[in-house]
């Protein structure tokens, strides 16, 4: 059994690409297990002693025939009962067996990049470059709790946000230094041991995010599928609607390189 890891950080569109990815009978991948909140923090909680490290216990995820079984038994459960019988995995089928993970968890953890460099090792790397996209993106899952929305009519990302101006410098500065480490980790790679995704491209249109999909199920080893797209951006308004306060934040960084992100961001905004 082959193992992949989807490398990433939040607000950076690893929901839409992790369920693109299940949906290939070839392909499972548990999601993130690191965060407090997961089923697989939470097991590792109620017996700690039986991993030696939180790195040994990521190690465990990938290779356990045990895990391995009861998760895609659990997963055929719930497709059951939500009627998606076409959607139902058989594990002789199964090819690639992966996480979704923050790098960020990596360092908080103590997790090192061996994890990432074992041998036959296939790492995803989902990258967001544009730092106020990911800053607003952030404020709004601070704000609203909504991780992901589905179809059109699925309005849960829209509405203002305000944001402290006096924070703004701190609250880009923190997404700049997030997705630095991300790019250091990823350029440590080797380069048939990682295929990178721009979030931007991977939104960018139906024909695009099919080809970048073709690309990833190669480099995983499994038949190319053109998965659905059941999920999309959070926030689609211009960021001088979404961000009420824009002109405040705006003064707030007015002769910094933060400025000249913002002034971009509204630029792009209007055409």
């Amino acid at each position: 059994m082959r193992n992949h890891i989807v490398l990433t950080l939040g607000r950076s569109g690893s929901n839409t690409l992790c369920d693109m990815l299940n949906q290939s009978p070839e392909v499972l991948n548990y999601g993130e297990v690191l965060g407090h909140w997961t089923k697989m923090r939470k097991l590792k909680n109620r017996a700690p002693f039986l991993w030696r490290s939180d790195e040994a216990f990521v190690q465990w995820i990938l290779t356990s025939r045990l895990l391995r079984n009861l998760a895609n038994a659990e997963r055929n459960l719930r497709k059951r009962r939500e009627g998606k019988q076409d959607e139902i995995k058989r594990l002789a089928q199964v090819r690639t067996i992966g996480v979704k993970e923050f790098s960020l968890n990596f360092q908080r953890y103590g997790i090192s990049e061996r994890v990432l460099h074992r041998p036959g090792m296939k790492v995803i790397a989902l990258v967001r470059r544009n730092v106020v996209d990911r800053m607003v993106s952030n404020a709004r899952l601070g704000a609203t709790g909504v991780v992901k929305v589905g179809g059109d009519d699925d309005d849960r990302g829209s509405g203002g946000l305000t944001i402290d101006p006096a924070r703004i410098a701190d609250l880009l500065r923190a997404i700049e230094t997030e997705n630095a480490s991300l790019e250091q980790i990823i350029a440590r790679l080797p380069e048939d041991a990682k295929y990178v995704i721009q979030y931007d491209d991977l939104y960018r249109d139906e024909d695009t995010r099919a080809a970048i999909m073709h690309d990833a199920f190669a480099f995983l080893g499994v038949a190319p599928i053109r998965p659905r797209t059941r999920m999309r951006k959070i926030i689609t308004q211009p960021i001088t609607e979404v961000i009420e306060n824009f002109d405040a934040c705006l003064d707030a960084v007015r002769g910094t390189h933060h400025e000249a992100l913002l002034r971009a961001a509204a630029e792009r905004a209007t055409g």
